[in-house]
């Protein structure tokens, strides 16, 4: 009975420092402060073309207006809001776009900006939350400029949001990989270029920033989507051992931007309907069969 006694205690002074080795860890990767992290110097493209690929980029292909930062009537404003998920507590902060200097981005510098959208990394050198800047890694120079001159051309709003935050079990949740990858990227030190227009590799470029890869997976072959509801439905394999070899390029087309499957119905209200236009799509669907193919999770 001592030996018993004696192994239940070794077992729960084990669990103990399991337990508290994870709460370290958690706290240690919740917003990491990065110092003398470096910036790639960058310039807002405030042209009327630069203007109107900003515009395309944030509002039809990467969807940072509807997936986040606008709530209704208030574009690109933020939000904030209370999440409880059982034991899991998060302050879920989606942060202000404006150029308002107090509440907004009007005090940061454009390479602040394009390090925050690339790196994952804020004005102050700390790592954001939940900010899908392991996509946006790959924008060029060129786009990530336009981008930023978009922002900066928005109408200042003044709306304060509180810091993202979580209790221990969400900070152990986060650093564990559970709301997916890390937002903070390796940091950006030489020129990126935009992949040359109507090729496979600008259809693999327009997937990155699409973050594709955040319902269809790493390899783009689909599987239930992170978070669902038992009997939802599963994303679709985009490999070539999925459905896409059978439809033609004017079949994705639709689907993409209609929600139409070629087989009659519609694709689920998950998938989002897109407003790329016609030789970004193509593109895509270009890459696309140049894949592996690959099988979806189960």
């Amino acid at each position: 009975m001592r030996k018993f006694f004696k192994w239940l205690g070794v077992i729960i002074g084990l669990l103990v420092l399991a337990v508290a080795g994870l709460a370290i860890y958690g706290s240690m990767k919740f917003k990491p402060t990065l110092s003398n992290r470096p910036l790639q110097p960058i310039t807002a493209d405030t042209s009327p073309e630069g203007l109107a690929r900003g515009k395309y980029l944030m509002e039809d292909a990467m969807g940072c207006d509807e997936a986040c930062h606008s709530p209704v009537g208030a574009p690109f404003t933020g939000t904030y809001e209370e999440l409880s998920m059982g034991p899991i507590q998060i302050g879920f902060a989606v942060p202000n776009l404006t150029s308002d200097p107090e509440t907004g981005l009007g005090s940061w510098t454009d390479a602040e900006i394009a390090r925050a959208i690339r790196e994952g990394v804020d004005k102050g050198g700390v790592g954001l939350m939940v900010m899908p800047a392991y996509n946006y890694h790959a924008l060029s120079d060129a786009d990530v400029a336009a981008i930023i001159g978009y922002l900066r051309n928005l109408e200042p709003v003044r709306n304060e949001i509180p810091p993202f935050k979580a209790n221990i079990i969400g900070k152990i949740m986060a650093a564990l990989g559970v709301f997916g990858p890390s937002p903070v990227g390796e940091p950006i030190t030489a020129v990126q270029n935009t992949p040359a227009a109507s090729t496979p590799e600008y259809g693999k470029y327009m997937v990155a920033v699409g973050a594709c890869s955040d319902c269809h997976g790493g390899n783009l072959a689909g599987g239930p989507l992170p978070f669902a509801e038992e009997g939802a439905p599963t994303a679709r394999n985009l490999t070539p051992a999925g459905e896409l070899p059978n439809w033609s390029e004017a079949d994705f087309i639709n689907a993409v931007t209609t929600g139409a499957h070629p087989g009659g119905g519609q694709l689920s209200e998950s998938m989002p309907r897109y407003s790329m236009t016609e030789d970004d799509l193509k593109a895509i669907f270009m890459y696309l069969k140049t894949i592996p193919a690959a099988e979806s999770k189960k």
